[in-house]
């Protein structure tokens, strides 16, 4: 009996862990293997994200003067070669 009363508390929690550990394997396993719990979608590239957030985020420009000078604007945030040459020959004309 002395040996059964020192046991006894420690198994309590072993037995505890153990029934819990394997509950979370069944349910490791049902996942991966059972077709009901597998998703069809396939991650989004971190590309894709930053456009859909962009977009969620910012809102169209209205004003046609603006974005006009918005889309003149090369990536690099200098202005393009073209911008400079339709700003050069507007410059020009009205010299009349």
């Amino acid at each position: 009996m002395i040996v059964y009363d020192s046991i006894a508390p420690i198994l309590i929690p072993i037995i505890l862990v153990a029934v819990f550990g394997v509950i979370v394997i069944a349910v490791i396993l049902v996942k991966r293997h059972v077709g009901i719990f597998k998703s069809d979608e396939k991650p989004k590239s971190d590309k894709e994200i930053a456009a859909e957030e962009l977009d969620r985020l910012l809102q169209p420009i209205e004003d046609e003067e603006a974005a006009q000078q918005m889309n003149s604007y090369g990536k690099d945030g200098e202005e393009s070669q073209e911008a400079k040459a339709e700003e050069s020959e507007a410059k020009e004309e009205p010299k009349e």
